[in-house]
């Protein structure tokens, strides 16, 4: 009686362990392969240029904390999608900040009317060729 119970102890755990395998098996099958956003290149402060554009050949974010002096301007603009018209800051030495996000391939496009200075921030997978670049 013993080694029966003993065998049908150790065939059950052999079924639960061969089940846990083929449910791990077809949950990896199904599960979508996630990238980790680990890339980040920073830019900034002094602007010499009125435009920067940004690109990645993965997905990506630029997040941004800019500065408007002097009735400053700026438009975003991403390929494929469009542009937002002109913001204005409201008083001398306003800060903004957002974050945008663009898919892979795609330009992200920040014009600036008059004195702004702040930091931009290119988000991204490991391994993506990426880069914002004055223009």
């Amino acid at each position: 009686m013993e080694k029966s119970l003993l065998l049908f102890g150790l065939s059950a755990i052999a079924v639960i362990i061969f089940a846990v395998v083929i449910v791990a098996t077809v949950q990896n099958s199904f599960s979508p392969q996630v990238q980790s956003f680990s890339q980040i290149i920073s830019y900034g402060p002094v602007w010499s240029t009125d435009s920067w554009k940004c690109t990645s050949d993965s997905d990506f974010m630029v997040h941004a904390v800019i500065r408007g002096f002097e009735k400053a301007q700026f438009a975003i603009q991403i390929s494929n999608i469009g542009t937002q018209s002109l913001y204005t800051f409201g008083y001398q030495g306003q800060t903004e900040s957002f974050s945008i996000g663009a898919k892979a391939n795609e330009t992200f496009t920040i014009t600036r009317t008059g004195t702004v200075s702040g930091f931009l921030t290119l988000q991204t997978n490991t391994g993506a060729t990426a880069s914002c670049i004055a223009v």
